[in-house]
């Protein structure tokens, strides 16, 4: 097995055919069908299923991609790091929080000649953990609750990853401020079922333990889905809908809603994510330095963690 033949099933599972997969790799397919075969020969594996309409991975395929995806991008940042005159990247995926921008800011405005990258990536619980565990992010931002904390956990341990505790928060409901439940000191969720629920969209998964809004569904309810903070926002100044999340909310966004609590929330614990193979830089600690001082002067907080 080489550093090319996992190259290779990359392309092929990413492509869905060995056809489009040469021509990406401007191979030929008859070379590139061989280096499969004898890749899966030095294995003692079947990679893919192969039929008419393309191929799709076996059990043992998906595992192996997995491994290789981490092992390839280790080389690439291997490769990256000793190239001449290469600048750093600095990347952060997170869920979706906006009071991130200022602590990464703090990072750009101090490592901006000494690295050339910067990406703070909103996504979903699940690209966050695949991000990491390929190395292509040095950090990431969600939480744990009661019932995804046991799945998470798991997740964590498996690949490697450590979880940091930055702080605690119960569930804050986010409404428009003339929302019919506005002048309540706090919301039940029984005040909630007459009304849509606005969630964050996450990919399709066998457990709901990576979704990253707090709240269940009920199963009479409607609900609205949007990809980012920007969308979910205009949906909630333009409707009876409601939100969930931890409240810790900045910039334009206080001017546009208001955060009431949720009676009898389950306590929820803010925290980063990082690979235990690969040290913190000098940006990655800033940064958490610095949301940890949001965390901690957020008023809805309910206190630091101490490790």
């Amino acid at each position: 097995m080489n550093f090319q033949q996992c190259r290779y099933a990359v392309a092929i599972a990413e492509a869905g055919s060995f056809s489009q997969a040469a021509k990406d790799l401007f191979v030929t397919q008859s070379s590139l069908s061989t280096s499969i075969k004898e890749l899966e020969s030095s294995l003692g594996i079947r990679l893919f299923h192969r039929s008419k309409s393309g191929v799709r991975l076996t059990e043992a395929g998906s595992e192996f991609l997995v491994a290789a995806k981490r092992i390839l991008a280790q080389v690439e940042l291997l490769e990256n790091h000793y190239q001449p005159d290469k600048k750093k990247d600095f990347v952060v995926t997170a869920q979706h929080y906006d009071f991130l921008s200022q602590p990464f800011l703090a990072v750009f405005k101090e490592f901006q000649t000494e690295c050339q990258n910067f990406h703070l990536v909103e996504t979903t619980t699940q690209k966050i953990i695949e991000s990491l565990q390929t190395f292509r992010s040095e950090l990431g931002i969600l939480y744990l609750t009661p019932a995804n904390r046991r799945s998470l956990e798991r997740h964590f341990s498996q690949e490697q990853l450590s979880f940091q505790p930055l702080g605690q928060f119960v569930t804050q409901i986010f409404l428009r401020k003339d929302h019919p439940l506005a002048q309540k000191e706090q919301i039940t969720v029984a005040d909630l079922t007459e009304y849509p629920q606005i969630r964050f969209t996450q990919e399709e998964y066998e457990f709901s333990h990576f979704d990253e809004d707090p709240l269940e569904i009920p199963t009479t309810q409607s609900v609205i889905y949007a990809n980012d903070r920007g969308t979910l926002l205009n949906l909630l100044c333009g409707s009876d809908a409601y939100a969930s999340g931890l409240g810790i909310v900045e910039g334009f966004a206080k001017d546009q809603i208001i955060l009431k609590p949720l009676a009898d929330s389950a306590i929820h614990t803010l925290g980063a994510v990082y690979h235990q193979q690969r040290s913190l830089s000098e940006m990655a600690t800033l940064f958490l330095d610095k949301v940890q001082e949001a965390v901690d002067q957020s008023s809805t907080s309910i206190g630091k963690i101490n490790d």
